[in-house]
């Protein structure tokens, strides 16, 4: 089958709904290999932007096609099992509401990936921020495409982090890291709310997919649960959308890149909460609890972005306060349940989005031309700009709500539900003034935007800003919104977008909307307070520059800084206190918890334990009495080993026993027989012991001897407390142990004789263990080599950052690493056998055949991916030992841990997403679906008698790369030299003057 065959074949069996998403996931993988060393600075910044920018583009138009092709009046659905125990799916949903926010995404994200090319010229490190952006973009698409809740909430979260990430991407800089944190700190807390609010949600309809929550409206509303689940969803979405006292996150976030706040900030991250809400709508809106919290909440929000963001002097602080108001807009919006709110929402979400990333992008280009951003330091700069100046002007009198342009509509459609007569009697006369108010502030924020860049004389004429248009590609970003908000206002009413708007307003109405994008409608309430607005507005613009001192002084300061400041106080008090028990003494902790353990068996306890209950104890069911004599042998060397490996003085000698009681258990495992726990057993035992063995070589030999001291010469009241914990320990384990044998069904399982019947026929497999790992647990061993190999990322942390930054007496500079004699030496410093050399060289490949036999038929016979990395890992733990860091490092040039989990962990994702994706034909799609490619690509004709090239060896194949990864990064660091070789080395130097 050739490449294109095959590629052609993956592409048909694909729902249209998962394109996007593979085209940003290639976009991603692009964006890291412009990183590479070969590539990066042959490419210019500009060029990486165009290319990633087709990726997008790519996206925004497949998302146009599954559009056009999904059933009139209907959503778009694709959705593949993913947890069916508990009915959830990864579901996909598309209609008018998700495509209005999914081409916004992907369509500014197109001029948003162009723009930072140009904004990051000359950085060489630029794909580090085009790949955080382009991961953003996935996730936020994920939020708006979402069919589920629980694929909602993972995308949430998805954009939560990705955006701290883009947020604290100047690291260095205290601000960014501060605004990065405080975005978290915030968006996360209503992340774990939203996630609370949706398992009500499941909790009262029984199901997770939107198109039966959306049908379940009365349920919800009438639900006693309703004000519980509707208060953490609109906690959530004020956190995310900016509302009132949570908006502090946003005007910090403005340190970030402008190419990320030209997209977080004005047309995406801040309207997740948005379209939660609008989402929502249909179900949980038309009630009192609904009307009054988000309409109070998004016209305090409306008023106070309005407020403050007259008070800035900060070019992107100035435009964050007018989005933070334009949020409070939306929201009050969603609360009204009108016809002609939804009207003015969708309006209102597409004219901001365009209007509001062509200012940023703007205010971006003044930063890098004239080096700040500060209104106090511009000026002046419409004829040394005078490109920008237009680019600058259009959308500014957009957001000022001026004809002809979009915004003006989004003004009037709002005007006319802040006067709508379904409004109750009491708000009649307030919304409409706190809207006017509102308008009239954002109308003077405009012109304080376009008059302090622009107009007049430099506000510093001593330091006059110098500044030039930039490159064409640098403004055609933000040339292609201003002109777009312009046109949509001067043009003939475009047909094709009011029937989409209207389709948009549907979703979130719940019923049929009627859209118009004519700007005149007549003379009208909404007009006169419109002209009002301006009005007001051009005259406080005219005064403004002596009503701001006054503002600041007669008007407090809106914020919920002390809030948050009061929160994060509060809780570094709770962890004080927290630090009274947890006071880093491990014997306390280990001594707490084996005592607590024993309580609750006791206390809870009331096991039937059926040989004591009957008096027969010894009914052994083995007769042979070899075997039995064989287990007992086993246990008591393994009983024996333990007592000597805590009576030993010497360190290295009861590491030793401990090493020896493994091994114990793991004769015990195979006389079970348990082959297959057994050889787990061997491998990690004697890595573990190994692993030990090196520690020794980084803890200094003071801190040995003083542990040594504190563990052997305790009093007599010492030992009886220890005494009586390791009793209490072992009472625990024979408790449950025994228990747990006693209960479990010996003849009539249901989970043996479900695995022994379909581990080959649904996993391929004649070892039922192997299948259960690999196939019927498979997400579990996923998990667990990501928490292996993640383990040993934050071991190699530690050590790379204490042990090598510890006292200058146990440093070791590179030129005292050199044997003085030319000798290789182990891990203790000292100088090695040519016999251990040779027996090291031969054990590696023997170990690689090894490991290579367990991956490819681990399947069918005991052993596996786990085992065979292990394997490799014990190979490699005796050249440490033999040969030390430094010959490792001169002889094994390939061995990159890192790398090798970054491709285990790679492979095993990908691998398992092949199965959720293509299935295999004959059963559901689903991840680690059962999936032979030999068959698939008719090579298995090809393939050793008894090896199969399905999935479950791909698996295999990863899990050993991951495990072995992992394994040899702890050993890096472990054997790494430290104090012994420098005692070594001065030795050595002795011996060779001598």
């Amino acid at each position: 089958m050739s490449v294109g065959c095959f590629l052609d074949k993956i592409i048909a069996m694909l729902p249209i709904l998962l394109f996007p998403f593979l085209i940003l996931f290639l976009a991603i993988l692009v964006a890291l290999i412009f990183a590479l060393p070969a590539i990066n600075p042959r490419l210019s910044t500009e060029r990486m932007g165009w290319i990633l920018a087709l990726f997008p583009a790519a996206a925004f138009g497949s998302i146009i096609l599954a559009y056009a092709g999904k059933p009139d009046g209907k959503a778009l659905i694709f959705s593949l099992p993913w947890i069916p125990s508990l009915g959830i799916n990864f579901s996909l949903y598309l209609d008018g509401l998700s495509t209005l926010f999914a081409l916004i995404v992907t369509g500014i994200g197109v001029l948003v990936v162009i723009y930072a090319g140009y904004y990051f010229h000359g950085d060489n490190t630029s794909w580090r921020f085009l790949t955080f952006i382009l991961i953003f973009m996935t996730a936020m698409l994920g939020v708006v495409l979402a069919g589920d809740l629980i694929t909602l909430f993972l995308f949430w979260e998805g954009t939560s982090i990705s955006s701290f990430l883009l947020i604290g991407y100047k690291y260095k800089d205290e601000a960014a890291r501060k605004g990065a944190f405080k975005s978290l700190f915030i968006t996360g807390g209503g992340g774990i709310a939203l996630l609370a609010g949706f398992v009500f949600i499941m909790v009262v309809t029984g199901v997770s997919d939107f198109k039966s929550i959306l049908s379940s409206g009365e349920l919800l509303r009438e639900s006693a649960l309703y004000p519980v689940f509707f208060g953490l969803i609109a906690f959530g979405a004020f956190t995310k959308s900016a509302q009132v006292p949570a908006h502090i996150w946003l005007p910090e976030a403005m340190s970030a890149p402008t190419p990320a706040s030209a997209y977080l900030h004005s047309a995406t991250m801040v309207k997740a909460g948005i379209y939660l809400l609008a989402r929502f709508n249909p179900v949980m809106g038309d009630t009192d609890a609904w009307f009054w919290v988000l309409s109070l909440f998004g016209f305090a929000t409306m008023l106070t972005g309005a407020y403050l963001g007259l008070k800035q002097n900060d070019l992107k602080a100035l435009l964050a306060y007018s989005t933070i108001s334009q949020l409070g807009v939306m929201v009050a919006l969603i609360g009204q349940g009108s016809e002609i709110a939804s009207k003015a929402l969708v309006i209102g979400i597409l004219a901001h989005a365009l209007y509001k990333s062509s200012l940023f992008m703007s205010a971006g280009i003044i930063d890098h031309e004239t080096g700040t951003r500060d209104l106090r330091s511009l000026g002046g700069l419409r004829k040394q700009m005078p490109v920008l100046f237009i680019l600058m002007v259009v959308p500014a009198l957009s957001m000022a709500g001026l004809p002809p342009l979009f915004g003006f509509l989004a003004k009037e459609t709002l005007l006319a539900t802040a006067t709508h007569p379904s409004l109750p009697a009491s708000v009649d006369f307030l919304f409409p003034l706190m809207t006017v108010l509102a308008g009239a502030m954002l109308l003077a924020q405009s012109g304080l935007l376009i008059r302090g860049t622009f107009l007049g004389q430099p506000a510093d004429p001593k330091h006059p800003p110098h500044g030039h248009d930039p490159k064409w590609g640098f403004w055609l970003a933000p040339a292609i919104p201003a002109l777009l908000s312009l046109l949509v206002g001067i043009l003939p009413e475009p047909a094709f977008l009011a029937n989409f708007l209207a389709d948009a307003a549907k979703a979130s109405f719940g019923a049929k909307v009627k859209v118009s994008l004519a700007l005149w409608t007549g003379i009208n309430v909404p007009l006169m307070l419109s002209i009002l607005a301006i009005t007001l507005g051009s005259l406080l613009f005219w005064r403004l520059m002596h009503i701001r001192p006054i503002l600041a002084v007669f008007l407090p300061r809106l914020s919920a800084n002390a809030l948050y400041d009061g929160t994060l106080r509060g809780l570094d008090w709770l962890a004080k206190q927290a630090t009274l028990l947890q006071h880093g003494k491990i014997r306390f902790y280990i001594s707490v918890m084996l005592v607590a353990t024993l309580a609750l068996v006791l206390a809870l306890g009331g096991l039937p334990l059926a040989p004591f209950q009957s008096g027969n104890v010894f009914n052994w069911p083995e007769t042979n009495w070899v075997f039995i004599f064989l287990r007992i042998s086993a246990l008591s060397i393994a009983v024996v080993a333990s007592f000597i490996s805590v009576k030993l003085k010497r360190d290295l000698h009861a590491i030793l026993g401990f090493g020896v009681s493994g091994l114990a258990v793991a004769a015990w495992m195979a006389l079970e027989p348990a082959p297959d726990v057994a050889l787990v057993q061997v491998v990690v035992d004697i890595l573990a012991t190994i692993i030990l063995v090196l520690t020794l070589t980084i803890i200094p030999r003071n801190l040995r001897k003083k542990a040594q001291e504190f563990t052997l010469n305790q009093t007599r009241r010492g030992l009886l407390r220890d005494g009586f914990i390791a009793l209490a320990l072992g009472t625990v384990v024979f408790i449950v142990s025994f228990a747990a044998l006693e209960l479990r069904p010996r003849e009539n399982s249901l989970a043996t004789s479900f695995y022994a019947q379909n581990a080959k026929d649904l996993a391929g497999a004649k070892d039922m263990v192997g299948a259960i790992v690999v196939d019927f647990r498979g997400l579990d061993t996923m998990l667990e080599i990501m928490v292996f190999s993640f383990a040993a990322l934050g071991i190699y942390t530690i050590l790379h950052y204490t042990v090598r930054k510890a006292a200058n007496s146990e440093q070791i500079e590179p030129e005292e690493r050199q044997n003085p004699l030319g000798e290789p030496r182990g891990a203790f410093g000292l100088p090695t056998s040519p016999f251990l050399h040779l027996l090291a060289y031969v054990l590696l490949p023997l170990a690689v055949i090894l490991a290579i036999t367990h991956v490819l038929f681990g399947h069918d016979q005991p052993g596996d991916g786990f085992t065979a990395g292990v394997t490799i890992s014990l190979a490699i733990a005796s050249w440490y030992i033999i040969f030390g860091y430094n010959a490792i490092k001169a002889k094994l040039k390939w061995l990159a841990p890192v790398r090798f989990i970054g491709i285990g962990l790679g492979l095993a994702l990908v691998n398992a997403l092949f199965g959720f994706l293509l299935g295999n034909g004959e059963m559901e799609k689903g991840f680690f679906t059962v999936i032979d490619y030999g068959a698939w690509l008719k090579i298995t004709s090809f393939l050793p008698p008894g090896m199969v090239l399905s999935n479950a060896l791909i698996f295999e194949v990863a899990i050993c790369l991951a495990v072995m990864g992992a394994s040899v990064l702890i050993l890096d660091n472990l054997g790494h030299p430290t104090e012994a070789d420098k005692e070594s080395n001065a030795l050595l130097t002795q011996i060779g003057q001598k």
